[in-house]
């Protein structure tokens, strides 16, 4: 391993805290060395609220997944999600000056930095520039314009910011730990390196990511994204109802959403009971397992119906032939792919991260998609650019090769 790249992907959640190490060898291998999770203290809704209680989660999580892995880690690629994350489509028009009037990767640069010269307020920042097409003269839809030839080249990009202040909160506690944060990547795009496929993209998809303190959305239509956002609800909010409405503690209310939980009625049998723990050392008594749903559903309902119509404001042709994909931990509460599917009329199914190379098969869960997107997000970057230098000048004259590792960045 001392000759690979080795990196790491952080995820700082409302409940919990993530890293993963893995490292990438000459070949281009991505091989996961580590998975660490520990309890979140000092997080609130996908906002750090106690930075102290935070670094003390942080630097726990690290010092496990280092001793796990049998390295040390200088820097890590950081996820940042919540109802502060916000998309804005922008176009960029130049003109194509060449004598051939051929389109070089310079244009596509240009043209991106005309899409993103748009004034924020102060207390935004750019997290990311997500291409959706080109244009190139009066020929729409395209996907790759270099060496094509035009006048006029026009981009579509969907340019996400955040919250200056919760991303500059999330990078001091990082670098208060003793780590160099490389970049922040968006929560939602994480977990489509790991979820969806291209074929699924082209079709039209929309991912969800319930989280303990937020439910991030990100949507895509034609093989681009068209929106991203998030609400500041998730499971946690289902066990404040429940803790209030059965008048428990949240952590017997956590338990009894976990066990016993449905957020689809309809699924539920009216015969089934479930033993609410007591206090005090009080027995148990018994309730109906609908009436427990009957608390669970609306909540959860409209997280889905606030997506939906955030959804809907978007302009965009085509449909979603891929239906809704759901991850997070919040996505393995029973009849949640039920309720999705009702309220966006879509086939809705769970999303599994898939299975890379080291990885133990109880992080095949939904609950990981967002730390794994991370860490393979950076893999191929780092084996896009091994494989462009070992490959010499013979590449970088052929079509794929001057696509590949710019392309692979911007979609």
């Amino acid at each position: 391993m001392a000759s690979d790249r080795i990196m790491m992907g952080l995820d700082i959640g409302s409940s919990w805290t993530r890293a993963v190490i893995g490292s990438v060898n000459k070949e281009g291998t991505l091989m996961v060395d580590a998975l660490c999770e520990k309890q979140t203290e000092g997080v609130r809704s996908g906002s750090i609220v106690n930075i102290e209680q935070t670094l003390r989660t942080i630097n726990s999580v690290i010092s496990d997944a280092e001793l796990q892995a049998g390295c040390e880690i200088h820097s890590a690629i950081l996820g940042v999600g919540g109802d502060h994350i916000q998309g804005l489509q922008s176009t960029g028009v130049v003109g194509i000056n060449s004598k051939e009037q051929e389109i070089k990767r310079e244009d596509i640069y240009r043209s991106l930095d005309v899409a993103r010269a748009r004034e924020l307020p102060q207390d935004r920042e750019f997290l990311h520039t997500l291409v959706q097409d080109f244009q190139v003269d009066s020929r729409t839809g395209i996907k790759d314009p270099i060496d094509m030839l035009g006048h006029r080249l026009e981009s579509r990009v969907l340019l996400v910011t955040g919250s200056s202040s919760i991303c500059q909160n999330q990078r001091k506690c990082v670098q208060k730990a003793g780590l160099q944060v490389q970049r922040m990547m968006l929560q939602t795009v994480a977990d489509c390196e790991v979820v969806l496929s291209l074929e699924e993209k082209e079709m039209g998809t929309i991912l969800i990511n319930i989280g303990y303190g937020t439910t991030n959305m990100i949507a895509y239509s034609q093989g681009s994204p068209i929106y991203t956002g998030g609400v500041a609800f998730g499971g946690d909010s289902i066990t404040s109802d429940l803790a209030y409405i059965l008048n428990k503690p949240k952590q017997i209310a956590e338990q009894i959403k976990c066990e016993s939980g449905s957020c689809y009625v309809p699924s539920v049998p009216s015969s089934d009971m479930i033993l609410i723990p007591q206090v005090g050392g009080m027995p148990s008594i018994r309730m109906p397992r609908k009436s427990l749903s009957e608390i669970i559903e609306p909540r959860m309902a409209e997280i889905f119906t606030l997506l939906a119509m955030e959804l809907e404001k978007v302009e965009h042709q085509g449909s979603f032939g891929g239906g809704v994909v759901l991850v997070g931990g919040g996505s393995l509460l029973s009849g949640v792919t039920e309720l999705a599917g009702e309220i966006f009329k879509l086939p809705a199914r769970i999303g599994f991260p898939e299975a890379l190379p080291g990885l133990d098969r109880s992080y095949i869960n939904p609950k990981y998609t967002t730390v794994l997107g991370l860490l393979k997000s950076e893999a191929k970057k780092v084996a896009s650019s091994s494989s462009s230098s070992a490959k010499g000048d013979r590449e970088k004259h052929s079509f794929g090769g001057k696509i590949k590792g710019f392309f692979g960045k911007l979609f």
